[in-house]
């Protein structure tokens, strides 16, 4: 895989950049590149362990009032 493929797959699989960024970077068309992630995402299990992460900036949802 070229550099910059695989510099494009990382940065999908990691949630960095847009499709259309990555195909371009990696002078692929949008469709090449969803062919081209999707045998990548087959091959590369998940990197999360499925909790639920609480950000320090995100509002308290039980003292939303409706």
């Amino acid at each position: 895989m070229r550099p910059e493929t695989r510099q494009s797959m990382e940065m999908l699989f990691h949630a960095k950049w847009n499709l259309p960024k990555a195909a371009k970077n990696a002078n692929l068309t949008d469709k090449e590149m969803k062919i081209t992630f999707n045998e990548y995402c087959a091959f590369h299990p998940p990197t999360y362990d499925g909790s639920v992460a609480e950000s320090v900036d995100a509002p308290d949802l039980k003292s939303v009032e409706n």
